[in-house]
């Protein structure tokens, strides 16, 4: 394993490209990881700065503390990351068949982000930051959404059965987004 340790790695494509296997506070600017395989790598304290990851092997991945900051993300399971340490953040991201499972995420920021057709299930999301979010057919299944923050969130369904919600805020408007699976008509 090679280790490399603040770097700024520019309009880096593929993995094949990538002179190490464990990176440590460094950015990754403009760089193409379609379809690349990142399974056993260890990224701690980093940035992904306008990147596309796409169709990205996460499995046994470390990520603590790895920001995503205009990325595309598509058809990622970050689900198959490494649980211990696991600390990402995105602002202004489009995530689109993303998979987050059994992942503790408490305090995340999704700010600004579109979030279409992704799935998480069995998360920690506790205090999560949605402000600004498109959630499209996005899907949350026994997740813990406690005192997270939906008021600037759009396009959202989730439903209250499923998820512990306690404390959780939104907008009047979005209500109709908690009620879809009751098959109620809102009008007004």
């Amino acid at each position: 394993m090679v280790w490399i340790c603040d770097k700024v790695l520019h309009k880096i494509c593929g993995r094949g490209s990538l002179p190490g296997t464990e990176f440590e506070m460094c950015v990754f600017r403009e760089c193409d990881f379609t379809e690349a395989d990142f399974s056993e790598f260890d990224f701690a304290d980093c940035v992904f700065d306008r990147c596309r990851i796409v169709m990205t092997r996460l499995e046994k991945t470390g990520m603590r503390n790895v920001a995503f900051e205009g990325c595309e993300v598509r058809g990622v399971d970050f689900g198959l990351c490494r649980k211990f340490g696991f600390s990402v953040t995105f602002r202004e991201c489009h995530l689109s068949f993303c998979s987050f499972h059994e992942l503790k995420m408490p305090k995340i920021p999704f700010s600004g982000s579109a979030l279409i057709e992704c799935f998480f299930s069995e998360c920690d999301l506790t205090r999560a930051d949605f402000s600004g979010c498109d959630l499209e057919r996005t899907l949350f299944d026994r997740c813990s959404l406690e005192r997270s923050d939906f008021r600037t969130a759009v396009g959202y369904t989730i439903d209250p059965a499923s998820n512990r919600m306690r404390g959780a805020c939104f907008a009047r408007d979005g209500l109709e987004g908690l009620l879809t699976q009751y098959g109620l008509e809102i009008k007004g």
